[in-house]
């Protein structure tokens, strides 16, 4: 019991006993003395609710600071999505404190964020779904760590997401406009995008040891399945490569060696590029949409293209199948002809049949 050092993390943890459960957390801090001291301070906490019967009140932006830095940084590729996410709550939410947040609240988070437009459009339900699956691993990840005692997201209902099944992908001439505006630095990410099949997350978190160059192949070490990947590297992509500077581990950094995906710089600027080439209906996701749509076009088989974009099985591929006429019409050809021509009538007899 006290504080630590865990494996994956550059903070020190604690760790203290409540109840007869264990209560751990990051405390957030690399200094020895700076760590035991929010250790001392989360146990009174407990001891304080030990005492009232109540948690000490916490705001729901200092908790979704706490998830993003706790959690979400450390697991997860896409965190980039969960800090715009939080972003959106956060101004919507303003101070309230976490075990203040209701349904209703929620409810109206839901119906403003309906309301709120993107590029000329509505925000889909399948978006404020995503925001609000955060939300609900946020309430559940403060739970765990001792610091509230319900969800409010398990009792709000989410969109509907049967219609799910997009395919917008970039026709040739899309591509070649959109390429013709994009920045330097924008270029070789979509370019990377569009060559890899690689979601944004995985190739922001992409550093430079996970270039293999003896096997000419990319390792995607952490994809949202969980399973590690491999993806041939393609000559444009290998040309993007070098001609990046090596400013720190991760490959998409800016001079000081940030990774972009600390901020929503690329979709930020990819959204400015789309409506500069006059794109209508493109989000950042297409771009493997595109990769995907294009590989079965030119005679690709599906598990292979599922393969390449790290799917569990080929079920989420299938989406593709219908851009594959060709594939269609050789497996029906397939078939023996066993229909034997039909006989043409002798002149004779035909005159015959219309005499009768």
């Amino acid at each position: 019991m006290g504080v630590y050092k865990r494996d994956g993390s550059p903070f020190y943890w604690y760790k203290f006993a409540n109840d007869g459960k264990n209560v751990y957390g990051s405390t957030g801090a690399t200094d020895h003395k700076v760590a035991r001291q929010v250790y001392i301070t989360e146990r009174n906490k407990h001891v304080q609710r030990k005492a009232t019967g109540r948690l000490a009140p916490i705001k729901l932006r200092d908790l979704l600071a706490t998830y993003l830095r706790d959690y979400a940084k450390v697991n997860k590729s896409s965190f980039s999505r969960d800090e715009i996410a939080i972003a959106h709550l956060n101004a919507f939410m303003g101070d309230k404190q976490a075990e203040e947040v209701s349904p209703r609240d929620l409810e109206r988070y839901k119906s403003s964020r309906r309301e709120t437009l993107r590029a000329g459009k509505p925000i889909t339900g399948a978006t404020i779904n995503r925001e609000m699956a955060i939300l609900k691993t946020a309430f559940n990840k403060a739970i765990e760590w001792g610091l509230l005692e319900s969800n409010p997201v398990e009792r709000v209902k989410f969109f509907s997401e049967k219609d799910r099944g997009r395919t917008r992908y970039l026709s040739g001439t899309e591509k070649s406009k959109l390429l013709a505006v994009l920045s330097p630095e924008l270029r070789r990410f979509v370019i990377v995008a569009l060559k890899t099949g690689m979601r944004a997350g995985e190739i922001l978190g992409l550093k430079w040891l996970d270039i293999d160059a003896g096997a000419n192949q990319i390792v995607v070490r952490k994809s949202k399945s969980g399973r590690m990947r491999f993806i041939p590297l393609h000559s444009d992509v290998a040309g993007v490569l070098s001609s990046l500077p090596k400013h720190g581990e991760y490959i998409f950094s800016d001079k000081h060696g940030d990774r972009y995906g600390r901020s929503s710089w690329i979709r930020t600027q990819f959204e400015k590029a789309l409506d500069q080439a006059g794109i209508r209906d493109f989000h950042i996701h297409d771009l493997r949409h595109t990769f995907a749509s294009e590989l079965i076009m030119k005679g690709a088989d599906l598990k292979t293209v599922s393969e390449l974009l790290g799917h569990s099985s080929t079920r989420m591929t299938e989406r593709y199948s219908h851009l594959s006429p060709h594939h269609k019409s050789l497996a029906v050809n397939l078939l023996a002809v066993e229909a034997r021509p039909v006989p043409v009538l002798p002149k004779v007899l035909q005159e015959l049949g219309k005499g009768a």
